[in-house]
């Protein structure tokens, strides 16, 4: 597999234009809203990372971002594939937040052959490896949708560069393990914080 650049473009407030920066990189990965796709962030989209199940995922069925697929390549949908009899059981009792939106999210992908999910035991080895790094502040449930996808695109030999990353949010991602994680791979060598001192404010 040819190496190639990704930017990992987390959901934290990033305040100067970073767009042009954007382009250059061979693949760039968003998540759910894709921070709305402002102006100052450019408009490249090569691997969209979503959430589909709960109050996130209910929003981007109902509402989901209009943007160009042309440059498309991958979608990845962050849960696991549901249980149909858990499902009937969640909608039954109004279990909002464990309720599953996949296929009306799925219908607004022009080229459904793009589309996996993350299983259970990728989320589960990666837990485990960030609890070695000590103890959260919560009782985690699963890392974080970018700390996925950072790991997922270092596993196949890519460059990857990230920017708003704030390590905050629901508490059950353990936040502070993950920055550690990061901070690891920033040392090794396999991540870089995309350079903001050069970038012009908004």
């Amino acid at each position: 597999m040819k190496t190639q650049s990704v930017l990992v473009l987390g959901n934290g407030p990033i305040n100067m234009d970073i767009s042009s920066e954007v382009n250059h990189f061979d693949r760039v990965v968003r998540f759910n809203f894709c921070s709305g796709f402002p102006e100052h962030l450019g408009e490249k989209c090569t691997d969209l990372w979503l959430s589909s199940r709960g109050k996130q995922a209910k929003k981007l069925a109902e509402n989901f971002p209009k943007f160009n697929m042309e440059n498309l390549q991958s979608v990845v949908l962050t849960e696991p594939a549901p249980n149909p009899v858990k499902q009937h059981f969640f909608k039954t009792i109004k279990r909002k937040g464990k309720i599953d939106f996949s296929n009306d999210i799925i219908k607004n992908i022009e080229n459904k052959h793009i589309v996996s999910r993350l299983d259970k035991q990728y989320r589960r080895d990666h837990l485990i490896d960030l609890l070695k790094l000590g103890k959260p502040d919560h009782k985690p449930v699963c890392p974080s949708s970018g700390l996925l996808a950072i790991a997922h695109f270092l596993e196949r030999g890519h460059k990857v560069t990230i920017v708003g990353f704030g390590f905050q949010g629901w508490k059950r991602h353990p936040w502070r393990l993950e920055k550690k994680k990061i901070s690891q791979w920033v040392e090794q060598g396999n991540v870089r914080w995309l350079d903001l001192d050069s970038m012009p404010d908004c």
